[in-house]
């Protein structure tokens, strides 16, 4: 029997029996206390100290322990233990009853093994809702306790006023207007899960039917999907996410039949990515809610997430986080900028070959006419060199165009201490914002004939960023976006 087997197990026997009140800590019996000897066992140990050894453990060897004795079981079945279980896959939100369930126990196992979904928050997908497979999709997946279920909805985002100022510094430059109004799509989910959607059995390899997109005849199914380790991966394979997107986990994204074998998908909690999941979408006819059983456009969306400390700026990285940038007449997109120390690899060693040789040639021209790296360069004032003002900035795409897709760069900025250094903005609206070069990713419609441009990146805040592309002669700007704000539900 597999961890996930037992688990279910455990929380179906627990369901049956009294609920015990969360406010009170089990207490060993008079008559199952065990006479005191020189060797201190668990079994011994005051109730108090079980349970904070058993606040270490995760879920599945919670469920394990509980099947050792009925002391154990006493220990286990502590709704407190269960409620700080479900508090943490549930950020930004504090958690005050368990309602509809009975215990925190009995919400936990509802959705076990989907709560990394709301653990993560943040998701994008290889393709679009409507099937692009350059565009992409960003959601957010959060747990309402109003009706005790777990939902993702897409996050979007209006470009606000299209107005435009000439620059100071050259009249040919336009500057233009971005204050994108970001929210959640709430009209079209795309995850729903309630307390009748996990089957029983074999919960890893069941695709679950939600709720979602009914009205227009479209059905879909959530489902877990097969990690690679990365010993397995090769350069062959495609997968989701992109070598340059840092992860623990990568998936296949290419299937033949969509993965639709139990081969692609996982058989035990240990093959299951906790990073990656997908969604099967199709389009089902039928007239007055009854269907006739035609499908068509069947598809398969695969999801991935970010690790956490990419989600958010730090004290060291101030400028690393999620942003929505102004693409112009592609809309507004959403990215990730990842704050990477010097001497740092991009990513892994394989995401070097994303950057074109074009990109490298350019790298060199500009050293070369600049005076990058030379003994002059390095006398530059040392207040430059200073925290945060070093290391790498990446501009990584999570929603992309027809040009430059979903899981690409958009720009870099190589060094954005002294060696990238080009100077301090003394004209409005720029006034104080530190000016570095950068490097902007451009191609034709479909990726073709990607190159990089020079590119200035003016760093106005930590949460604004604009960037000159030089040969466009145009500025656009980039804003933070604080993921937390859409896990509430005043959004």
């Amino acid at each position: 029997m597999d961890k996930l087997s037992r688990f279910l197990n455990f929380a179906s026997l627990s369901s049956s029996s009294p609920s015990p009140d969360p406010r009170r800590r089990p207490v060993t019996p008079p008559d199952m206390q065990r006479p005191r000897s020189n060797v201190l066992t668990l079994l011994g140990l005051p109730a108090e100290i079980v349970h904070q050894i058993f606040t270490l453990l995760d879920p599945i060897s919670l469920a394990d322990v509980s099947q050792t004795c009925h002391l154990l079981r006493s220990h286990a079945d502590d709704d407190k233990l269960w409620y700080d279980i479900v508090q943490k896959h549930v950020p930004a939100q504090r958690l005050l009853s368990p309602g509809p369930c009975n215990t925190w126990r009995d919400l936990y196992a509802a959705y076990h093994p989907y709560w990394f979904l709301t653990h993560h928050k943040l998701w994008f997908s290889d393709k679009a809702n409507t099937g692009s497979a350059l565009t992409g999709s960003l959601i957010i997946a959060r747990f309402d306790p109003r009706r005790a279920c777990i939902e993702a909805y897409r996050l979007v985002a209006e470009h606000g006023d299209h107005t435009f100022e000439q620059w100071p510094l050259d009249s040919h430059v336009i500057i233009h207007a971005f204050n994108p109004r970001v929210r959640l799509w709430l009209d079209d989910p795309i995850i729903k899960l309630d307390l009748s959607s996990a089957p029983p059995g074999k919960r890893l390899q069941t695709e679950i039917l939600m709720p979602t997109g009914d009205a227009q005849g479209i059905r879909s199914k959530l489902f877990r999907s097969l990690r690679i380790p990365p010993v397995n991966q090769k350069k062959s394979m495609s997968l989701w996410p992109p070598e340059i997107i840092p992860t623990s986990e990568r998936v296949r994204n290419d299937s033949s039949n969509r993965f639709a074998s139990d081969s692609q998908k996982p058989k035990t909690l240990a093959e299951a990515s906790d990073t990656t999941f997908r969604i099967r979408k199709w389009m089902e006819f039928g007239s007055l809610g009854v269907s006739i059983g035609l499908r068509m456009g069947e598809d398969v969306m695969t999801f991935s997430t970010l690790p956490e400390d990419c989600c958010a700026p730090t004290e060291g990285k101030p400028w690393q986080g999620i942003w929505v940038g102004d693409y112009s007449g592609h809309g507004c997109e959403f990215l990730v900028v990842l704050q990477r120390k010097k001497g740092a690899e991009s990513s892994n060693s394989r995401s070097s070959s994303q950057e074109s040789s074009s990109s490298r040639a350019f790298i060199n021209v500009e050293s070369a006419s600049d005076g990058t790296g030379t003994a002059g360069q390095d006398d530059t004032d040392d207040r430059e060199e200073e925290a945060p003002y070093s290391g790498r900035l990446e501009a990584i795409k999570l929603t992309g165009d027809p040009n430059v897709p979903r899981g690409e760069y958009t720009f870099i900025a190589d060094d954005i201490g002294r060696k990238g250094f080009i100077r301090i903005a003394e004209e409005r609206p720029f006034t104080g914002a530190r000016v570095v070069k950068s490097r902007g990713h451009i191609a034709a419609r479909g990726f073709v004939d990607h190159s990089y441009i020079p590119s200035e990146l003016i760093m106005i805040s930590h949460d604004r960023l604009a960037q000159y592309w030089v040969e466009f002669g145009h500025i656009s700007y980039y804003s933070r976006v604080n993921i937390d704000e859409y896990l509430t539900f005043n959004s």
